[in-house]
């Protein structure tokens, strides 16, 4: 009986042993893979974030192109109203115009 219970004693302590070599390597596994995952994650939150800067300089650059076009298109017509004597005439006839109906 007693080498009975010996025997089971050893068992379980085997069987201990092996759940917890194998505990020890699955967490192993699991830390491993996290740093990978994590490595990931930081590499794709670069991308998304230089995606972004450059979509964001893009736009910049197409706003400064549109505003400058848009300042060369109102300069040109600054430009024709200094330089046209019955424009400007017109234009102070109808100021007058509507101040006085005020």
């Amino acid at each position: 009986m007693d080498d009975m219970i010996t025997r089971i004693v050893e068992i379980e302590k085997q069987c201990a042993d092996e759940v917890e070599k194998a505990e020890r390597e699955c967490r192993e596994k699991i830390e491993a893979h996290r740093g990978t995952v994590q490595k990931k994650k930081v590499g794709e939150c670069a991308r998304i974030v230089s995606e972004g800067d450059n979509r964001l300089a893009r736009a910049v650059e197409e706003a400064q192109e549109k505003t400058e076009a848009e300042f060369k298109a109102a300069g040109g017509d600054i430009e024709r109203l200094y330089q046209d004597p019955s424009l400007d005439r017109e234009i102070q006839e109808k100021i007058v115009s509507i101040l006085l109906t005020i």
